[in-house]
């Protein structure tokens, strides 16, 4: 698709991947831009090379490392960097195009949804990564190794992946935690919403809102680690509700505008 002036540019990050598409964070976005029907040209960069070209763009960089990540997108001459920042920009800029906040409540749904995801990416956040690792190209192997273990602390990716044992309690535990929904407590959400949960054809009812969206980037880049685990013997998802709602949002993961 050749890029026009007005026309929205999502920078992603690369992968080899066929698709390319991999990550969560991105997805978040990526995934709005699909189900608002945005057209988009997808700019892919590596891990190393997007901090300098946002520097050079003048992106504010945020107050805390890592001071320049992705999702980012450019449109009529300006920048935006964040997954929320660049959701109430397209918001905003596009409303003619379908809210992602279709129902009084769906905001309060996704702002819950929001509190849950660093829970989310506690389960899920290590194992994932470092199977996700296989995919990265050669130019971020070692920046995604030194990512998760050095700078961030999370998992010594090597190691563990040298733990069979380990290997497969964790899918275990991201496995039981996917398919019970235990993420969704009264913690994080309203008896209400609660009730609601899996009463229609997504998570809140029958409509498909940004908590469906956020919900779904995280288990479409688990499922891709999960894919790179040659010694997986079952399915990650065996919830039947689970598996037909996800199937439903495969569409808005699309690296072209789909077709809806």
């Amino acid at each position: 698709m050749l890029e026009t002036p007005n026309q929205v540019v999502f920078w992603d990050l690369d992968s080899k991947l066929p698709t390319k598409v991999w990550s969560p964070n991105t997805m978040k976005v990526r995934s709005v831009l699909n189900f608002k029907r945005i057209p988009y040209t997808t700019k892919f960069l590596p891990f190393t090379a997007f901090p300098p070209l946002l520097e050079k763009e003048g992106i504010k960089p945020w107050p805390r490392a890592p001071h320049y990540t992705l999702p980012v997108i450019s449109h009529k001459g300006k920048t935006i960097m964040g997954s929320d920042q660049i959701v109430a920009y397209l918001e905003k800029e596009f409303p003619h195009t379908r809210s992602v906040y279709p129902t009084p409540g769906a905001l309060e749904e996704s702002k819950a949804m929001c509190k849950l995801v660093p829970r989310i990416f506690f389960v899920i956040g290590p194992t994932t990564a470092a199977f996700i690792s296989s995919i990265m190209e050669d130019v971020d192997q070692k920046y995604f190794l030194w990512k998760f273990d050095e700078r961030d602390g999370i998992i010594d990716i090597p190691k563990f992946l040298n733990n069979p044992v380990a290997v497969l309690e964790k899918w275990d535990l991201i496995q039981r935690f996917y398919n019970n929904f235990e993420g969704f407590t009264s913690k994080k959400f309203s008896a209400e919403q609660l009730g609601r949960l899996k009463s229609g054809k997504y998570l809140f009812g029958d409509y498909c809102s940004y908590a469906d969206l956020l919900y779904f980037s995280l288990l479409f880049w688990v499922l891709i680690g999960y894919s790179q685990d040659k010694s997986r013997t079952s399915e990650l998802v065996t919830d039947e509700w689970l598996k037909a709602w996800y199937n439903r949002m495969l569409v808005y993961s699309s690296n072209t505008t789909p077709r809806l």
